[in-house]
């Protein structure tokens, strides 16, 4: 479906680096590592964020177990199946593709886009409610599909129907781990997207294909979830931080393939394989941004659930102020949060 409008998208980057997986350093079997032991304020941020998605809090220096072992070997067995198995991609609804076109015609009228969203009761009701929402800011309540739409304008619009496609996914409860992740990893999805595309239109940069890949960011992670579901018996847990780094640069590899057999637009594609490389510090300039975003967000995240200490607030804040966007990605994510009630 995406091919329609891949001429919307003109800009075609290199090709993102290989992710080699690699074992970490010389585990010391059976020593626990609490967040707060790591050094690097940014890392105790992620390893929180991950002991969240996987509901365990802390992770040991240790080899890994049996379950972490064959958990890995399955999760990367699935780079070499056809991602287009409707077991692991939800159905992509008939009206994205025609709503894209619309948004690509300077004279299509508010008119025909809400006689098009009309034909899908979901993206109505989702309509109305994001137009409402205090996010947009409105002193008047919009009523009719058509004012939402106004309301919205094409901006709104196509994130809500990036939204649309992407969201399906998380809604299911399958498992175990699926159960404890699928909320948090959306709402992550969703701040990651925001803050993405704020981030892009202040340096003129395509805010769509920056919000695509923020609103996808995590699908790897959740069907990297599923896996651990399928496998998992009770006896033993994802425990390691061996089985975590590794995890987690599969499941950035799985959320490229994904996108690419999605067909999403290449520069989206690009950037989301660009975001498995090891080292941050050598990302061009729009990947960096999706970068900052998931790591502003899981920040956010943490924060709002008090899962972050008043010491590393502080922490935070003083590392990352230094670095351009981080004021607009806090006013991005506050907003969100008005958009929520």
């Amino acid at each position: 479906m995406w091919t329609r409008i891949r001429s919307f998208f003109i800009t075609t980057p290199a090709k993102a680096p290989e992710v080699s997986l690699t074992p970490m350093a010389s585990p010391v079997p059976g020593w626990a590592v609490p967040a707060d032991s790591f050094d690097n304020i940014e890392e105790r941020i992620e390893q929180t964020f991950m002991g969240m998605v996987l509901g365990v809090h802390s992770p040991q220096v240790a080899p890994l177990n049996d379950f972490e072992r064959n958990a890995l070997k399955r999760f990367a067995a699935l780079l070499d199946t056809d991602l287009a198995d409707s077991r692991l991609i939800p159905r992509l609804p008939s009206v994205l593709p025609r709503l894209m076109n619309y948004f690509r015609d300077p004279t299509t009228t508010s008119r025909e886009l809400a006689d098009l969203i009309g034909r899908d009761i979901v993206s109505v009701s989702e309509v109305i409610r994001l137009a409402n929402s205090p996010y947009y800011r409105r002193a008047s309540e919009a009523r009719s599909l058509e004012q939402a739409v106004l309301v919205l304008g094409q901006r709104g619009l196509r994130q809500m129907v990036a939204n649309l496609l992407v969201r399906p996914i998380f809604s299911e409860r399958q498992g175990h781990f699926s159960a404890i992740a699928g909320v948090l990893l959306w709402e992550h999805s969703e701040k990651t997207a925001l803050v993405a595309a704020a981030l892009a239109r202040e340096k003129a940069g395509d805010e769509f294909t920056a919000y695509l890949a923020g609103i996808s960011s995590n699908l790897g992670l959740l069907i990297g979830c599923r896996v651990l579901d399928a496998l998992f018996d009770g006896n033993q847990i994802p425990s390691s931080l061996a089985f975590r780094s590794q995890w987690l640069q599969l499941a950035r590899r799985l959320t490229a393939a994904v996108a690419r057999a999605w067909e999403f637009p290449e520069e989206a594609c690009a950037l989301l394989e660009y975001r498995g490389a090891a080292d941050p510090s050598r990302l061009p300039c729009e990947a960096m941004q999706l970068y900052s975003a998931q790591r502003f967000s899981q920040f956010h995240s943490l924060q709002a659930l008090g899962r972050v200490a008043t010491g590393d607030v502080a922490a935070f804040a003083a590392v990352s102020s230094g670095e351009t966007g981080f004021a607009l990605a806090m006013d991005t994510l506050a907003r969100f949060d008005g958009r929520r009630d």
